[in-house]
């Protein structure tokens, strides 16, 4: 399911948000400001959420030698 940001043009406090994209701009309208209930809001368009693994480490492919896996003398 998408993840949303919105933006108080307000005070800047910022809602985040899930919700299908057929839903999106009801939800969006119904928004109310944590801070200083405020309806005045803006979209945030921020990166990609990716889900998984939390680590970070990448490791390189096993090789037996030089070019793609040690197949040199083909």
């Amino acid at each position: 399911m998408p993840f949303y940001e919105y933006r108080c043009e307000d005070c800047g406090n910022i809602i985040e948000f899930r919700s299908s994209m057929d839903k999106k701009e009801e939800m969006a309208a119904s928004l109310v400001c944590d801070s200083c209930e405020s309806k005045n809001f803006a979209q945030v368009f921020s990166g990609i959420a990716l889900t998984g693994s939390s680590s970070t480490k990448q490791e390189a492919p096993p090789t037996g030698g030089c070019c793609a896996g040690g197949m040199c003398g083909i």
